[in-house]
């Protein structure tokens, strides 16, 4: 009767196995989960404090006109706050718009506070037949917000609007 360190293949054999072992080891340290919160859905509301105010001289080419504005206001819902926004509009002769720009908020998310940045772009007139819509992103928060993660999408009509937010915390 043969046994398996008679065998030739025993010492081999052997090894393989502990190497086995320990790739089986390796890997499932490696695929635990992460560390990150499940992502939220929410929804709120923008307003305006006032018009927003004209920082550049109107340019126009080609039919089209560029403006720089700056503005405050309040978010409510699943972001909460005040806000300052940046942002340039070019009117084209049709009469829509594209918009650019950044909102820094002062504000809270899911029970943090602190400051974020939500760069957005989007287009429309700005009227009830076209509305602004478009998309920002949520990043470089601090505080409470320096770990937040998030997109979504605006709908505004004059010096207000909707909001729609999909966000996590990650670490």
């Amino acid at each position: 009767m043969m046994t398996m360190s008679g065998s030739r293949f025993g010492p081999i054999a052997g090894h393989t196995a502990v190497t086995f072992v320990a790739l089986l080891l390796a890997m499932a340290l490696l695929a635990q989960p992460a560390l990150g919160s499940t992502p939220v859905q929410g929804t709120g509301t923008f307003a305006f404090a006032g018009p927003p105010l004209l920082t550049s001289v109107p340019r126009t080419a080609g039919g089209n006109t560029f403006l720089s504005f700056k503005a405050t206001g309040t978010i409510t819902g699943a972001i909460s706050g005040a806000f300052s926004q940046r942002f340039t509009q070019v009117i084209h002769s049709s009469g829509e718009s594209n918009i650019n720009g950044a909102v820094t908020c002062t504000c809270s998310v899911g029970g943090r506070t602190g400051t974020v940045e939500l760069p957005f772009e989007g287009t429309g007139a700005g009227t009830a037949a076209s509305p602004f819509d478009g998309q920002f992103v949520a990043q470089n928060g601090t505080g409470g917000l320096a770990d937040l993660h998030g997109v979504g999408t605006f709908h505004a009509v004059g010096p207000a609007g909707t909001i729609t937010f999909n966000w996590h915390f990650d670490p």
